[in-house]
């Protein structure tokens, strides 16, 4: 069995679009965490609420879908957002049956989260240009879309 060579992950390290997305990712949360936590929200939360008020009526599978995330874990954060009355499950069983909106606490605690986001995101822009701000989502969606379509392909 040959050596590893720590030079070849240092290249790895340099070069992952994987693991620079997860660095970053942490690094945003961390950061619309700390703007949210006056509020007593957290990004995923913000994100959830966000997602759940765009798609009322969704089921808890429909976001997990559109997310590209785990529909147990999200029924774990939804849960959570259900017992602080921020949103509402009705009809059907399950994570497919019920249907999600914002209850009205979450409707109000959306209308002091969206200025509180924009301020946040104004921030990013003026570090980094609006440009930038919207070219690195651009990036960010199509590397998401291509890594995607390879999901699907057949090897």
């Amino acid at each position: 069995m040959s050596e590893l060579d720590p030079s070849q992950l240092k290249r790895i390290a340099a070069q992952c679009p994987g693991l620079q997305a997860r660095a970053t990712a942490r690094a945003l949360t961390r950061f619309y965490s700390a703007c949210f936590n006056p509020l007593g929200l957290t990004a995923e939360q913000f994100a959830l609420l966000v997602g759940i008020g765009a798609a009322d009526g969704a089921s808890v599978v429909d976001l997990a879908a559109s997310a590209g995330v785990d529909a147990t874990t999200l029924s774990r954060s939804v849960q959570a957002l259900e017992q602080r009355g921020l949103v509402q499950a009705v009809g059907g069983r399950g994570r497919a049956g019920k249907r999600l909106s914002l209850s009205a606490s979450g409707q109000a605690l959306m209308l002091e989260a969206v200025p509180v986001w924009r301020r946040a995101r104004a921030s990013l822009s003026r570090r980094l240009g609006q440009a930038t701000v919207q070219a690195t989502r651009q990036a960010m969606k199509d590397l998401a879309d291509a890594v995607v379509d390879l999901d699907r392909a057949p090897s």
